[in-house]
């Protein structure tokens, strides 16, 4: 095992590999529980970017060794696994991401290649420190709080019947203020490190998802 993993981070700290993303536009994408993150991810996807979503990776791999995908910080299942590959990798999750796209796109020809890679989402100041090393940039959406939690109370899932006060203080674990371990869960850190900042205020997904397309210049 210890080989394997040796093997593994060498690859991820080659040059040639780093340098095989010198050409690909990346997005990485952050941002607060309810706030539209899926939807901006959506939309590069109809614009012809590949997407690597973080979460349903961590969820799996939470799912099969805990039997649980609670969230809530650093100590919640979703976290401890999380940590684990921001341990192991440069970029944590975002390391996935990359090595997605080195595996599955980058033995192919210019024409079958997607217009770029979206990652989301980040939740790690490594994470981000290791998009911004390759070139990519990094976009954080937010809203109002109580927005957000409309939002997430309003999807109908058994685990969305909380109340407003419960929201926020989950939403305080995953902030984890203060937070700058780039091992460690930390959106508050992550937050402060946005290259791009996006608004969501309105009841919209389309035009939000217009509105985040002007911003990005795909239109």
């Amino acid at each position: 095992m210890a080989d394997k993993i040796l093997l593994q981070q060498e690859i991820v700290n080659d040059q040639r590999y780093i340098d095989s993303f010198k050409d690909v536009t990346i997005y990485g994408v952050a941002g607060t529980n309810g706030s539209g993150k899926d939807s901006l991810m959506d939309m590069l996807v109809d614009h012809g970017f590949l997407l690597f979503n973080t979460s349903d990776s961590l969820r799996q791999i939470s799912m099969a060794v805990f039997k649980s995908v609670d969230r809530g910080g650093n100590n919640a299942p979703l976290g401890i696994v999380g940590n684990a590959f921001r341990t192991a990798y440069p970029g944590g999750m975002v390391e996935l991401g990359l090595l997605d796209w080195w595996m599955r796109v980058g033995v192919l020809s210019a024409d079958l290649r997607p217009k770029g890679l979206v990652i989301g989402s980040i939740r790690g100041t490594g994470e981000a420190k290791r998009l911004k090393q390759v070139g990519g940039k990094l976009i954080v959406v937010d809203a109002d709080p109580q927005v957000r939690y409309n939002r997430l109370t309003g999807r109908g899932r058994a685990d969305d019947h909380i109340t407003f006060e419960q929201f926020m203080e989950k939403e305080a674990g995953d902030m984890a203020v203060g937070e700058t371990d780039p091992t460690k869960f930390g959106m508050a850190a992550v937050i402060d490190m946005a290259d791009i900042r996006i608004e969501n205020n309105g009841n919209d997904i389309e035009s939000f998802k217009a509105q985040a397309a002007k911003t990005l210049n795909l239109v």
